[in-house]
């Protein structure tokens, strides 16, 4: 089933190039089955299409087809197929797309929406594109849908009904309502993001129960605080006591985390030293952290406490190693070394890796382009070929029939050559008869003169 965008005439004239007008079946499919006696595949008739597209790119005194044309099938190699060419003969296969006016943004909403769905779903998302794409309101007299089945062994094409479209953009107006009336309710931008900013502020400050094991998820989390924070500058458009506090909390998340990334016990006793006492507490927009507060029955922790329970640990650290007893301590700081080196290499693999995917990726792209300009080369060679073989078969024809009159010809004259020759050997007897006159009795004497008389 193809369908066509951008200049109708065009469009109509690519398809009457692959249809017959007397049985209204594509040719190339019609050829296919009375050569292998199955249907053609959907992809070999669009590579065909595109290539009868793109051959008049190439034709002097031709232009090509101005269109972009899509189509749908179904075969038992792939199952349901859609496919997407442009003016210049290139084709691509797609799970969901668009041609037409507002193409860009039907793309990138299909990209956001589209996943593998029931019939009913399918539908109802591409009305929803529709609707948020189409420069006219939508409804029924103005579109029209078709949906692509298999029943009993053959591939049909239904189109649904006006009472059938009616309902769907029903449907979609009823949700679009609901949608309006919830972002009505829904908090502000600065909100969002300033509730996003305090619940990762309460989990980061839980990691920090366990500072050694939890460090790099500290920093993680401290750098995307960062950016929440940042963002709530932007909204705000000034200072406010609110992100002054949230500021000097995000400091504190840093230091810890830096503090537990020494290696030496003596900077991190020196870094601990930095930690503020407490961690204020919140006021400007936590409600939501203060009612989660009450139900779980969880306090926030203060930082002056992190600050004992890690200097302490830090402080037996720094004895062990007085009193020469790092043996466990040694293995385990070489053993962090040894992770450190391994994450490091993994880190280069991984960059090396890109690298390699990336010129692959690069590779592929330039053997693609090779592809298709050898895909036009053959093109072209076929025509030629073509034209040189019916030019062939022409000049074959015509020199066997001179051959043949110059044959008869020799053969009359080598017959008549003969002929003659056979003539001048074997000449014709000619037989000459001859008459024997009777004998003549010779008379007696007394009769002589009788008989003389007689002669």
């Amino acid at each position: 089933m193809p369908t066509f965008s951008s200049t109708t005439s065009d469009g109509r004239a690519a398809l009457v190039r692959i249809k017959d007008y007397g049985t209204h079946e594509f040719r190339w499919a019609a050829n296919y089955r009375l050569r292998f006696g199955e249907e053609m595949p959907v992809e070999q008739l669009v590579q065909e299409l595109c290539n009868e597209k793109q051959r008049f790119t190439q034709r002097g005194g031709k232009r090509p087809f101005g269109v972009s044309l899509l189509y749908a099938g179904w075969d038992k190699h792939y199952g349901y197929q859609l496919y997407q060419s442009d003016p210049s003969g290139n084709y691509t296969g797609w799970k969901a797309t668009c041609i037409g006016n507002n193409h860009a943004a039907a793309v990138s909403l299909l990209k956001q929406e589209y996943k593998e769905q029931s019939l009913e779903d399918a539908k109802k998302l591409a009305i929803k594109v529709l609707w948020k794409t189409l420069d006219v309101k939508l409804a029924s007299e103005k579109i029209e849908m078709a949906v692509l089945k298999r029943k009993d062994g053959k591939t049909v094409l239904e189109e649904l009904t006006d009472k059938e479209l009616e309902t769907l953009i029903a449907e979609h107006e009823k949700k679009e309502k609901e949608a309006e009336t919830m972002a009505e309710k829904m908090p502000t931008p600065s909100d969002q993001t300033e509730l996003a900013f305090l619940r990762l502020l309460e989990r980061t400050k839980k990691l920090c129960d366990n500072v050694e094991t939890n460090a790099h998820k500290i920093q993680a989390a401290a750098g995307q605080l960062e950016a929440l924070l940042n963002k709530m500058h932007e909204l705000n458009k000034a200072e406010s006591n609110e992100l002054v506090q949230y500021t000097r909390e995000l400091n504190q998340l840093r230091i810890i985390s830096q503090v537990a990334m020494q290696k030496s016990t003596e900077n991190k006793l020196q870094q601990i030293e930095r930690i503020p006492k407490l961690f204020p507490l919140l006021n400007g927009g936590g409600k939501e952290v203060e009612e989660k507060e009450e139900e779980t029955g969880e306090q926030l922790q203060s930082s002056n406490e992190i600050r004992l329970k890690n200097k302490t640990i830090y402080e037996q650290e720094l004895r062990d190693e007085l009193f020469h007893r790092t043996h466990q301590d040694k293995k385990e700081i070489k053993h962090d070394e040894m992770q450190e080196q391994m994450a490091n290499e993994l880190l280069s693999l991984t960059r090396s890796l890109k690298e390699n995917m990336k010129v692959a990726g690069n590779v592929i792209k330039d053997d693609n382009q090779r592809l298709v300009r050898m895909q036009q080369q053959v093109d072209s060679n076929e025509e030629r070929l073509s034209a040189e073989s019916v030019r062939l078969a022409r000049h074959a024809y015509k020199c066997g029939f001179d051959c043949m009159l110059v044959f008869i010809v020799f053969f009359i004259f080598v017959s008549f050559i003969w002929m003659v020759l056979v003539m001048k050997i074997f000449p014709k007897k000619v037989y000459v008869p001859t008459v024997t006159p009777p004998p003549v009795q010779m008379p007696h004497s007394h009769a002589h003169g009788h008989v003389h008389g007689e002669l």
